[in-house]
């Protein structure tokens, strides 16, 4: 019996979804087997799939297996990742320490094992005098940090070089640059790029969805796949508990071994060796860590008015150990009158108007 064969998801496609198979160097349009419809399988974009029943004359295949993810990302839905390239744009119209701060934790988050790699684009706005102490911030905190430009072209070989044999996704803000720095390293993709991007500065991004491409980067060996993603706000981050930001921050992490209490947040705290050593850490880094801090708190408080307000609608009935089933509770106006309700009313009727014709005597 010959065994199948392995290929990687590019996308989905029409109901279904687009696999590489590297054996065969083709791309085939696939269904899934109905078991695993069944069984209400995930298949998302960088899954390793098991492939049967593969035509090459028509270019399908059937999905009969997912094999186990090394990792997940969850927004964007990705699988097996290797790394995270964050792209932030240089245009002074553009630019957030903040926001590029949020995109570190959010993606720390996400993978912890993977340190994120720090993409600067649009070098040719500013001067290189105005780039360096951006990129000395998070070069000395352990961070890879490449400045590119798709318009000279400065930067893509160092690009390269940290994209060879792995898959990369690509994030970032909304027309920060990422789909044009995927064209020019690769002029066969062709990414729609709004064309305000360069004549204003700002870019609206166009990519929907979440897609894998192979790049050749004339080098043979492991496949070079990069992920093209939709951009999204910060809204749509992830937040750690207030207390354990400090763990995303890895000057804040350094300094905060040296803190008096565990739970130190290193905002007010008596004994904060973080603030004890404020001439450690950035001024506007510290300031990052603060808003987010602020923020995680409000998420929290979010979290909690709705788990409460969740719980005021439902309630247990039946069952005994805990073991009974949770239940919406009806509201007021849909709730039916009980017939000891009705009972208990007509007598109190019948009393007040026994009061009455007394009164009248």
């Amino acid at each position: 019996m010959n065994q199948p064969l392995e290929g990687v998801v590019l996308r989905g496609h029409a109901g279904g979804w687009l696999v590489y198979v590297d054996l065969l160097a083709s791309t085939f349009v696939c269904q899934a087997r109905g078991r695993l419809k069944k069984e209400k399988t995930s298949i998302i974009t960088g899954d390793r799939v098991e492939l049967d029943e593969v035509s090459t004359a028509n270019g399908t295949a059937v999905i009969v297996a997912v094999r186990k993810r090394h990792n997940v990302l969850t927004r964007p839905p990705l699988a097996n990742v290797d790394q995270v390239v964050i792209v932030q744009s240089l245009s002074p119209r553009e630019w957030s320490l903040h926001l590029c701060d949020r995109y570190l934790v959010h993606f720390q988050l996400e993978l912890p094992k993977c340190m994120p790699v720090l993409c600067l684009n649009k070098a040719d706005l500013l001067e290189k005098s105005e780039i360096e102490p951006l990129q000395k911030i998070y070069q000395e905190l352990g961070y890879t940090v490449i400045i590119t430009s798709s318009v000279t072209s400065n930067g893509l070989n160092d690009l390269m070089k940290s994209l060879e044999g792995k898959i990369s996704v690509i994030s970032g803000p909304s027309g920060v640059g990422k789909s044009s720095l995927l064209n020019v390293l690769h002029p066969g993709l062709k990414l729609k790029v709004d064309e305000r991007e360069e004549e204003t500065g700002f870019g609206r991004h166009v990519t929907t969805c979440s897609e894998l491409y192979s790049v050749e980067l004339g080098r043979k060996g492991d496949a070079t796949w990069i992920a093209d993603t939709p951009g999204f706000s910060v809204y749509d981050l992830r937040y750690p508990e207030p207390v354990q930001v400090g763990k995303e921050f890895p000057e804040i992490k350094e300094l905060a071994e040296g803190c008096k209490f565990s739970n130190c947040l290193h905002l007010v705290e008596h004994e904060c060796n973080v603030l004890s050593n404020m001439d450690k850490v950035h001024e506007k880094r510290y300031e990052s860590y603060a808003q987010v801090v602020a923020e995680a708190q409000h998420e929290k408080r979010q979290r909690k008015d709705t788990s409460t307000k969740v719980e005021a609608a439902v309630k247990k009935v039946g069952g005994k150990e805990g073991k009974g089933v949770t239940v919406p509770r009806l509201s007021q106006r849909y709730r039916e009158t009980s017939r000891r309700k009705i009972r208990q009313d007509l007598v109190q009727i019948d009393i007040d108007e026994d009061v009455e014709d007394n009164d009248d005597e």
